[in-house]
């Protein structure tokens, strides 16, 4: 359990450091390197993410049909993030980068949206074991 909130606060605080960098986005920007530091971050949560799906594994999420279904719907997420991240590899390659981190950004968003399904799985195991 102190392992799932460590890995709540990393995602936390990684999603508040790209939200600061995100709102100094002006005209003139290297959207190349913004590209690349995006792509860190999701590559960060993605192994976050990965964990996380491991450890609610062995809570035995399974058991509960509704904890089922969220984690149905938080894969959705991720599948979307993976289409999302071709977009962006693609227009990368082709030297598009200002489209390609919007793209990046894009992927960001999903993950986010996959890491609060899985927050909430947490919640509700963890809630009714006690």
């Amino acid at each position: 359990m102190r392992r799932i909130f460590r890995i709540e606060l990393i995602l936390f605080a990684i999603v508040a450091l790209l939200g600061l960098g995100v709102a100094n986005v002006q005209a003139g920007t290297n959207y190349k390197k913004l590209y690349f530091k995006t792509i860190k971050t999701n590559d960060g949560i993605r192994a976050q993410i990965k964990a996380a799906k491991k450890q609610l594994k062995k809570l035995g999420y399974e058991k509960n049909a509704t904890a089922v279904q969220i984690m149905s719907d938080a894969n959705d997420q991720i599948r979307y993030a993976n289409e999302v991240r071709a977009k962006a590899d693609k227009l990368a390659k082709e030297g598009k980068y200002k489209a390609a981190y919007l793209w990046a950004y894009q992927e960001f968003q999903y993950l986010v949206k996959a890491v609060v399904k899985l927050h909430v799985i947490q919640n509700l195991i963890t809630t009714k074991k006690k």
